[in-house]
């Protein structure tokens, strides 16, 4: 018996130990996936095809639904609402430990089905009780779409009321959100609604569709009146038409004024709205002067502070697949002209990807999406930022999925052809047909962990949220009140998926979780600010649980503190602009804040009150015209435009006057212009026949020198663009003769045959004969990029007569690349100056001055790989050592494309087909394989001999250059590579140059022009950075997240992002120099920025 009862108690602790093991197992990772039996939650929502409702004439039959969450028992568990498209809503109350229990039949909330879509709870009547509003549409009976209003009865079962309350809206609705817009104290409710198939595509051929109206599309702001509600959007100045798409809502006082604002995001061609606030009752849609850049399929959304500077940020999401292949399979062939017809029409800048808005704290958002790595999830719908590992950073996850990809490349061309064949044949199109030829989308969620410093991480797999499935709406919560969220997510065709969140068990970091009584109108306190302080980091959370994609989360925050063991203080604003503080909060635990304890008047305001460095002035009256040139038309496979490169500009006092004055380069058929500049700072342009007799020239670069030595500053502008012919007498470079009294006269004389468009011209007294000689560095051959162009050393004799001189001088700079930039410093300390270039997909070069003779030194002094697609190079003694430094502006890091020296981006070039001009082939790595950037059909229109070899879409999906073409093809092809993107400081040893990074903020946008003094009054220079690029492919998006950077340096080549909000920089569009000047008596510096096509601005300091 004593030896049976041993065995026994073996046999338990094995038993024991592999159930352990098992569970240890299954919860190694953040979150694990709970099966259904255990949870209850047998939902899903199944969608059937027919010949009535389809995909082929209800565009969103495959969008999914919603999910919403609340403690409708009031027992302290969340419970959870899923809806059906075409299932019945299902109600489930949690019981405990992830189990629950469904009453949908119960409950009633079933009673009347319909297409419901989003859903939110929100206690309308005020008793205490959480209700539930459901949106409805697809159906063409009005009736079948009018949303559903579920009054709580207490006892588990709901009364439908929504035409009594005055919100059976029955427009196509997606969603509502519900918050107090006038600070009355009671609920209003904002509703997006969406239009129909018909309206998705023709806007080229008929932009007044915008003008048209149908109330069944419209956005609606409803205003509480006593419990009964009313459509007000017209007299709140709430904005729709016909093209209103709207999929995404999100609502959060986004210029933290305490008035709450709505954000719109819009599918198809119509732009998102972003309504702001007025505090009157009314409403401004101020996206264009807020945003850069948005979304084009503009589905979930949410905001949330996720880099803890107490701003609200925004994430909208698209259809940008992570894969080469299935972005090849979704990319036809680009139509720049029709997006700028759009823009040029009302309609704004919108690109297919997620994009990550960073709000700058004055207005204004910097797109960052790419740069953070979040910009690629494939077709997706709920975007919800929530601190899963509870480290204190807001993660983000991302649903997606869809069941039959209509937008499938193949399918379209099957689709088209099918259709033909049909017609010609006279039989019927059979839409069921074409659906089960639709291929469909089927893949993992995205997680990303946030690594601070704007950076995320995909952890899919790392995380437990690997499971291939069609998602749509998702919520986050606290489902067993242990202080993490755990993730449900409704599945399209499969089971609702309840994920438990591991936190507790993986790691040791704290939380706070804050539940809100409100007023009795407002009971949870939706719109209320909680701003939790931890050792100097600001925790910022908005209650407005409507959030992601036709969903609504947990209504009690939930604060991930790290290892924060204390909260210093926490501070409550509530809708009604009371507040109150608490000190020595003790964490993990969840805290209940009541509006009876608020009876302080305290405003959060996470920018500190202060002046900003830099202030807007109006002291340069030019505006910089382009001409319309579409450079796609010259070669179909340039990555960027080349035909806009000014304004250029130069500085000197060329009126003898102890002030320096200004020239600003003009574009093709405008002419550059001169200013004085007076005491005060102004400038005050002077008149000039010469300059306004060059009108045609492209003005790309200038320097004022003296040429002919008779003491005073004469001007040497360079000519070039790309919309000339290679051999146009328009690329050749000019002479201005200074009569000494300020006033130019071109010199036809002097200059050898210069016909490239020339990149820079920096003088410099070469040969050390006492004149100032010359290098024009060529920026590229006209048609045949990215051919090396011809750059030239002038040499001068003294009488402003200069002479091809590069061979003799500097051989190797003749063909050094497609110039940008360069400088003369001198780098070896010998006092002669010597010469720097930068270029694109060109390395630093370094041309040291040996008596006359300029050698290429690059790999003494430059010790990395350092090709990029550098615009600009300067040079200032940053680290107050007696050298002079560099900075010099690349990409930046903000793109598609990332490179480096085991995976560089890389360009082959050469007439491939043999037709007579250059074909350029892009190409840069995705998933550790590089291949052509082009889509089909655009490479196709660029080389239709290899149509043959590609016939179908999937078959160019993976394919490599080495597939485009033969060993003995590629075997005379030149090829150029890129290794570095970033834009870099380059701290000047005195024996070379080393590398040191820049704050992220230098790489969110291309850097074109930078200028340095001390901004902020230190004793210390800091540096002013500005660029972007708008004139760039569809595929790519514009590069334009850049409103000028200040950054602080701190005398040892170490510098800090200062915020817009602080630095004053609101400089928009595509600057491509910037001049700094400090000699006005009375005038400080003063900053003066030249944007392309667009009016010079200046600021001051």
């Amino acid at each position: 018996m004593k030896y049976f009862k041993m065995l026994k108690k073996i046999y338990a602790a094995a038993l024991l130990s592999l159930v352990l093991s098992g569970c240890t197992s299954k919860n190694d990772k953040l979150f694990t996936l709970l099966d259904e039996d255990d949870t209850g939650i047998d939902y899903r929502n199944m969608l059937r095809e027919s010949d009535d409702m389809n995909v082929m004439n209800y565009s969103y039959f495959y969008n999914g639904a919603g999910v919403a969450v609340g403690d409708i028992n009031n027992d302290g568990l969340q419970d959870l609402l899923f809806t059906g498209n075409m299932v019945k809503n299902r109600l489930y109350i949690n019981k405990g430990n992830f189990e629950f229990e469904n009453i949908t039949d119960k409950s009633g909330i079933a009673s009347k089905q319909g297409w419901c879509t989003g859903a939110t709870m929100v206690d309308i009547n005020a008793d205490g009780h959480l209700d539930i509003y459901i949106s409805r549409s697809a159906d063409i009976d009005p009736e079948r779409r009018k949303n559903l209003l579920f009054i709580n009865n207490g006892d588990l079962t709901f009364t439908e009321k929504a035409e009594e309350y005055g919100l059976a809206d029955h427009g196509y609705s997606t969603q509502a959100s519900f918050f107090d817009y006038d600070k009355d104290g009671d609920l209003d409710m904002f509703l997006i609604n969406h239009s129909l198939q018909q309206y998705t595509t023709g806007v080229q051929e008929n932009v007044q569709l915008r003008k048209e109206q149908n109330p069944d599309f419209a956005n609606k702001l409803y205003r509480n009146d006593n419990g009964k509600f009313k459509d007000i959007s017209a007299e709140a100045g709430i904005t729709s038409n016909v093209l209103t798409f709207g999929l995404g809502l999100a609502v959060s006082d986004i210029n933290n004024d305490s008035w709450l604002d709505i954000y719109v995001s819009n599918d198809f061609n119509e732009p998102d709205y972003m309504f702001i606030n007025n505090g009157n009752g009314t409403f401004t849609d101020k996206l264009t002067e807020s945003m850069s850049q948005i979304s084009m399929y503009s589905m979930g959304s949410d905001v949330a502070d996720y880099n803890n500077d107490g701003l609200p940020d925004m994430v909208t999401l698209d259809m940008l697949p992570e894969s080469n292949e299935t972005q090849k399979m979704h990319s036809g062939a680009e139509n720049f002209d029709k997006m700028q017809f759009l823009f040029d029409r009302g309609f704004y800048f919108q690109f297919s990807r997620n994009m990550l808005q960073k709000n700058n704290g004055d207005g204004t958002f910097s797109e960052i999406g790419q740069i953070a790595g979040i910009s690629n999830t494939d077709w997706s719908w709920a975007a919800l930022f929530s601190d899963l590992d509870r480290d204190g950073k807001k993660d983000l996850f991302v649903t997606n999925g869809y069941v039959k990809d209509y937008t499938d490349m193949d399918f379209l061309k099957y689709t088209m052809d099918e259709t033909i064949r049909s017609r010609q044949q006279g039989n019927t199109v059979v839409a069921k047909d074409f659906i089960e030829k639709m291929p469909t989308i089927v893949q993992s969620n995205y997680v990303f962990q946030n690594l601070g410093n704007d950076r995320f991480e995909k952890k899919n797999t790392e995380w437990g949220l690997d499971q291939k499935g069609i998602s749509a709406g998702a919520v986050y919560a606290d489902l067993d009140n242990d202080g993490d969220m755990d993730l449900v997510v409704s599945n399209t065709n499969e089971n609702a998926s309840v994920y438990r969140n591991n936190s507790e068990l993986l790691n040791k970091n704290s939380f706070l979780r804050v539940q809100l009584k409100g007023d009795k109108q407002n009971s949870l306190g939706f719109g209320a600010k909680v701003v939790i302080y931890a050792k100097g980091v600001k925790y910022f959370q908005e209650q407005i649980p409507v959030r992601g994609f036709q969903s609504s989360v947990d209504p009690v925050l939930n604060f991930g503190l790290g290892e924060n063991q204390i909260i210093d203080s926490l501070l409550i604003i509530w809708p009604n602009d009371k507040s109150q503080v608490m000190k020595n909060v003790k964490v993990n635990q969840t805290l209940t804040l009541d509006i009876k304890n608020a009876n302080l008047d305290l405003k959060f305001n996470p920018i500190p009150a202060g002046d900003k460095y830099l202030v807007n002035t109006s002291s340069v009256n030019f505006t910089h015209t382009e001409n319309q040139f579409n450079d796609f038309t010259v070669q179909t496979l340039l990555p960027n435009y080349l035909s806009r490169p000014g304004p250029t500009m130069a500085k000197a006092d060329f009126n003898g006057d102890g002030i320096e004055d200004l020239f600003i380069g003009g574009a093709s058929g405008q002419a550059g212009a001169l200013f004085t500049q007076s005491s005060a700072g102004d400038f005050i342009k002077k008149n000039s026949s010469s300059l306004d007799a060059d009108a045609q020239y492209e003005d790309t670069a200038s320097e004022f020198f003296d040429m002919d030595g008779d003491g005073d500053l004469d001007l040497y502008v360079g000519s070039g663009g790309y919309e000339f012919g290679p051999d146009s007498p328009w690329l050749q470079d000019r002479i201005y003769i200074n009569d000494g009294k300020g006033n130019f006269i071109k010199k036809t004389t002097g200059l050898p045959k210069m016909l490239s468009s020339t990149g820079t011209v920096r003088s410099s007294d070469i040969d050390g004969d006492g004149d100032i000689d010359l290098f024009a560095g060529s920026r590229v051959s006209p048609g045949m990029y990215p051919s090396t162009p011809e750059s030239k050393i002038l040499i001068n004799d003294g009488k402003g007569n200069f002479t091809d001189g590069t061979a003799a001088i500097a051989p190797e700079i003749k063909y050094a690349g497609m110039v940008s930039d360069a400088v003369w410093i001198d780098v070896n300390q010998d006092k002669v100056n010597d010469l720097i270039i930068v270029g694109e997909w060109m390395p630093i070069r370094i041309f040291v001055n040996q008596k006359g003779k300029l050698k290429d030194r690059s790999t003494e002094y430059i010790k990395f790989g350092s090709s990029g697609w550098w615009n600009t190079i300067y040079a200032d003694d940053m680290d107050a050592d007696g050298d002079q430094d560099l900075v010099i502006g690349n990409l930046g890091l903000n793109a598609q494309f990332k490179a480096s020296e085991k995976e560089p981006m890389s360009i082959y070039y050469k007439d491939f087909d043999e037709n007579g001009s250059v074909d350029p082939i892009f190409c840069y790595y995705i998933g550790g394989v590089s291949y052509p950037a082009a889509s089909r059909d655009d490479l196709m229109d660029q080389l239709p001999s290899l149509k043959s070899k590609f016939l179908e879409y999937h078959k160019y999906a993976n394919a490599t250059i080495n597939d485009l073409f033969t060993a003995d093809q590629l075997k005379d092809a030149n090829m150029l590579k890129a290794v570095l993107l970033e834009t870099v400081y380059l701290e000047n040893t005195g024996k070379g140059f080393n590398l040191k990074p820049l704050p992220v903020e230098a790489q969110y946008a291309p850097v074109y022009a930078i200028a340095s003094s001390d901004i902020d009054k230190d004793g210390k220079k800091d540096l002013v950075l500005a660029g972007n690029n708008s004139w760039t492919r569809i595929k790519f998006g514009h590069f334009t997240s850049s409103n000028g950077t200040l950054l602080s340096g701190n005398g040892k080549g170490e510098f800090t992002y200062v915020p817009q909000w602080k630095s004053g920089l609101n400089i928009r569009g595509n600057v491509r120099s910037l001049k700094m000047f400090s000699k006005g008596k009375n005038s400080g510096n003063q900053f003066v920025f030249g944007i392309n096509n667009a009016p010079v601005k200046t600021v001051k300091n």
